[in-house]
């Protein structure tokens, strides 16, 4: 076998995991980058692992769970100049892309078991702004959809996104990221053979092909238009569409599972392997894929909060408290457990 099909096979490989991936992510699509993983998005040892005190008491994360931050990258023209303002104003290097969908694929390998975590990509909290050369110039409150904007919008922007995400967790230390373009979402949708839904929200305005009450096979852009949409659809919220898109992501997992490996494998070599940006190795990639097929899919509702709008865009406030919860329920245990 020559050096170009053994590439090929170990392209295949990846693109079958990313696929899996993006079962309990919603997408998954974008161009493959690998680089070294930095000390704040690395594995922790028992000794520098996040602490977080709550009601009284100290835990610490627990490193036997992995994590995967998963990001579906679009473009928001209605943001984009404000954006580009305070990029001027602060020196920042920005691009034209924000995340349109974030989840946090929480994977315990003892239990045998994928959570996921969506995160509502209008929740107000800390950005960092990175200069031209890729370092930190300070900070901003901002939606968290903004953290993917200051950067290249490649492997810098993923892993500045991987920070807020983590600040906004009170720490924890999240072990890889992958960033895929939304408009992907056919394709990814395509190849599985579609996806069934029952439609639950009024899409009239948008588009007759989605007629409520009933059950719709998506194929081509129509998947996109049903995950995507916000506007003139219900309260036009981004609660709203994550509700949806979890009632997608279960029906796609299931598709996901039932394809043949080596074909699908293919195919999404194919299709797919241009769009995927990551710091996972190849073969990191390769055991998340068959570890989160073979492992029990739960996926959990949003953090709860309060939207509102605020001068020019929506904002969301997590509930503090039962954020905080959620996190140590998720991803820590009790220091005195860890130390013994």
């Amino acid at each position: 076998m020559n050096g170009k099909k053994k590439k090929a096979l170990l392209r295949a490989a990846v693109i079958l995991c990313v696929a899996a991936a993006a079962a309990a992510a919603l997408f998954v699509v974008g161009k493959w980058e690998k680089m070294e993983t930095p000390v704040d998005a690395a594995d922790t040892s028992d000794d520098d692992r996040p602490e977080f005190y709550y009601a009284g008491a100290w835990y610490t994360q627990n490193t036997e769970l992995e994590t995967l931050l998963i990001a579906g990258i679009d473009k928001y023209s209605d943001q984009l100049a404000e954006t580009l303002e305070l990029g001027k104003e602060l020196d920042a290097n920005i691009n034209t892309q924000q995340s349109d969908f974030l989840m946090l694929l929480i994977l315990d390998k003892a239990q045998n078991t994928c959570t996921v975590l969506p995160l509502n990509r209008d929740t107000m909290t800390q950005i960092n702004a990175l200069g031209m050369a890729g370092e930190s110039i300070g900070s901003f409150t901002g939606q968290l959809a903004l953290a993917h904007t200051y950067g290249s919008g490649g492997i810098d922007s993923g892993y500045n996104t991987v920070q807020a995400v983590s600040d906004l967790l009170y720490g924890a230390q999240i072990n890889h990221f992958i960033t895929v373009t939304m408009d992907a979402v056919a394709v990814l949708n395509d190849l599985v053979g579609g996806v069934t839904v029952l439609v639950e929200d009024d899409f009239s305005n948008i588009t007759d092909q989605l007629p409520q009450g009933q059950e719709v096979h998506l194929t081509g852009s129509l998947a996109l238009t049903y995950v995507r949409s916000r506007r003139s659809v219900a309260d036009q919220t981004n609660i709203n569409r994550m509700a949806r898109q979890k009632t997608y992501l279960e029906a796609l997992y299931e598709q996901l599972k039932a394809q043949p490996a080596k074909t699908f494998s293919a195919k999404a070599l194919l299709e797919l392997s241009p769009y995927l940006v990551s710091d996972c190795s190849a073969a990191a990639l390769s055991e998340l894929y068959q570890e989160i097929l073979d492992s029990k899919l739960t996926v959990l509702d949003a953090p709860e909060g309060e939207s509102v709008r605020g001068e020019k865009f929506m904002e969301f406030y997590p509930d503090e408290q039962k954020l905080q919860r959620l996190v140590i329920d998720l991803l820590f245990i009790p220091a005195e457990a860890s130390a013994g």
